[in-house]
């Protein structure tokens, strides 16, 4: 009982001030809810429902960057050293070069100073400069190795922007001229820049004296050239070390043989003997019925491409030996045998043009490449033919027809070739 009279005193208590209230008066003539024809898609109870009923998406704020454009930091301004300035005029570089490298030294770096009487004070022409001798050679002397280079020879290559086929027998070529080496004359230079320096204070370029070293073949040994006449490859096994080793070196020597109108090349005559101190190495060689391991053994590889290239470039052959037996690099009958003090191969260059050689080696590939004077409508085939007559014996046989822009043919001399051996010389043994 007591508890309803309490709940019926705070009941009253609410509406008196609720009757009292200002804003409670204001908005009692307005319903909590509008009637639904009222409602529409936006109206706050609608969107509280929705927004309880589906989840609202996160917007993500879109980043924006400001991007400014990049200026280059102005230089600062050129500082003009007034004629008190100590650093006026022993700061002002000089220009020291042989024609190809140029340096710029001040003149503070290579020992020079005012001579008595002199200094940033005095009035131009009233001074002079003097040199230190010593630190100038030294300054110069760290000059040397940059300007020192070695002279490259004149060569023939394939004028690859003439040439529409460059596997045909006589493929277009141009001559790339000599460069030559040259050194610098360290006491002709200290002495000519001390000398200019201190003749005349107002110096700043001295050209650099060189020694020159001109190349061995420049290309007025090369005109009449226009062509590469001859071309030849054989492989051979980078592994067999030794062996190699002579190849690589022989051919290195070979490269660049110019060979004069009339003139005789020989393999003997151009390699020299071949020896470890000349940088040979050790291979297999027949010799006496035997195969044995000898300095310079590959030799014959190198001779025998250069047999091949020499006869399709249309060139006399003078000396030609062949093997005891076949050899893996070449059918039988195209090879060519050389051996120190006794075998050679030699060929002669009949045209009124100097004859180029240029070979080189790839990892496992001799390649040879005559060059020379063209003969537009000439034709050289190579005609070559072998049979086996038994184990070990093998006969061969080597010649080209020549077909000249007259259309008249020559059959040269066929080189015959027999090939027999004991089991002494095979390679399986």
């Amino acid at each position: 009982m007591h508890r309803l009279n309490r709940c019926l005193t705070i009941a009253a208590a609410i509406a008196v001030a609720a009757i009292t209230d200002p804003l409670v008066t204001a908005n009692a003539q307005q319903p909590l809810f509008p009637p639904l024809s009222q409602q529409s898609e936006t109206s706050p109870s609608t969107a509280s429902t929705t927004h309880a009923a589906t989840p609202r998406k996160r917007k993500h704020k879109r980043r924006v960057v400001r991007r400014t454009a990049r200026t280059t930091p102005k230089a600062p301004p050129v500082q003009v050293l007034t004629p008190t300035d100590p650093n006026d005029r022993l700061s002002t570089r000089l220009r020291l070069g042989d024609g190809v490298r140029m340096w710029r030294p001040s003149r503070k770096q290579i020992g020079v100073s005012y001579a008595p009487g002199g200094s940033d004070a005095s009035t131009p022409g009233s001074f002079k400069f003097i040199v230190d001798r010593a630190k100038l050679s030294k300054y110069l002397m760290g000059t040397a190795p940059y300007i020192k280079r070695s002279p490259v020879n004149a060569k023939a290559v394939v004028d690859t922007a003439q040439a529409t086929d460059v596997d045909a027998q006589q493929v277009p070529a141009k001559i790339i001229p000599e460069i030559n080496g040259a050194a610098l004359d360290l006491k002709a230079a200290t002495d000519l820049v001390a000398r200019s320096i201190e003749g005349d204070p107002a110096t700043v370029h001295v050209v650099l004296p060189v020694v020159v070293k001109p190349a061995h073949i420049t290309a007025s040994q090369l005109a009449g050239i226009n062509a590469r006449i001859g071309y030849f490859v054989t492989k051979f096994n980078p592994g067999d070390v030794g062996r190699t080793q002579t190849v690589r070196r022989a051919i290195d020597i070979i490269d660049g043989a110019v060979v004069p109108p009339q003139g005789v090349f020989s393999i003997n005559g151009t390699v020299g003997e071949r020896t470890a101190e000349r940088g040979f190495g050790k291979g297999h060689v027949f010799i006496n019925g035997k195969m044995e391991v000898q300095q310079g053994g590959g030799m014959c590889q190198v001779a025998t491409t250069l047999f091949n290239a020499a006869m399709l470039a249309n060139l006399k052959i003078v000396e030609r030996r062949q093997h005891v037996r076949t050899i893996p690099y070449a059918d039988p009958g195209r090879d060519a045998t050389v051996y120190w003090g006794q075998k050679d191969f030699k060929f002669q260059n009949l045209s009124d043009a100097p004859v180029y050689v240029s070979y080189k080696t790839t990892r496992s590939r001799a390649v040879v490449s005559l060059f020379g004077k063209a003969v537009p409508g000439r034709n050289v085939k190579l005609v070559s033919h072998y049979r086996k007559l038994g184990d070990r014996h093998y006969t061969g046989v080597f010649y080209r027809v020549v077909t000249n822009p007259d259309g008249t043919v020559i059959k040269d001399k066929p080189y015959y070739s027999n090939y027999k051996w004991t089991p002494a010389l095979d390679y399986s043994r």
